[in-house]
């Protein structure tokens, strides 16, 4: 007959003690794999986010075109047109950095040439800029004013 004994106090500590390590090592683990996850899902966000900044950037291309050609036409057909495309691109996360007047951002802001006027203010907007939700997609293209009247 096999005789039964029961463990120690000193035994019993042990298996706790290493229960406990057990358990904190996964809650540790646990919590790794939670954040590894929120990252990937986030990242995932980002990329689908941001996968048409190539294409929006040759839209824009062809909406500058198609401002110049208004400035010199003032066709109302075309006003719409610009219109509904400045519409459909808000749709999709586009907004206009606004440049004009402002204190000079270079952020957000290319300066391409200093003019007179006020000082670090724009003067005026060679191409408009733009964000692709909260990042800078295109900065604007501007005249800084040198502090020369």
């Amino acid at each position: 007959m096999v005789k039964k004994t029961h463990p120690s106090s000193k035994e019993i500590e042990k298996i706790i003690a290493r229960a406990d390590e057990h358990e904190q090592n996964y809650k540790r683990v646990l919590a790794d794999y939670q954040n590894q996850d929120r990252r990937f899902k986030e990242t995932q966000t980002q990329i689908v986010k941001f996968a048409n900044a190539v294409l929006l950037e040759k839209i824009l291309l062809n909406l500058d075109s198609l401002e110049m050609a208004q400035n010199h036409l003032h066709d109302a057909g075309l006003e719409m047109v610009i219109k509904q495309l400045h519409e459909t691109l808000k749709t999709e996360g586009l907004q206009l950095i606004e440049s004009d007047g402002k204190l000079f951002d270079p952020l957000t802001m290319d300066c391409l040439e200093v003019v007179p006027g006020k000082k670090d203010h724009v003067i005026s907007t060679l191409t408009k800029g733009y964000y692709l939700f909260d990042k800078v997609l295109r900065p604007a293209k501007v005249n800084v004013g040198s502090g020369e009247k």
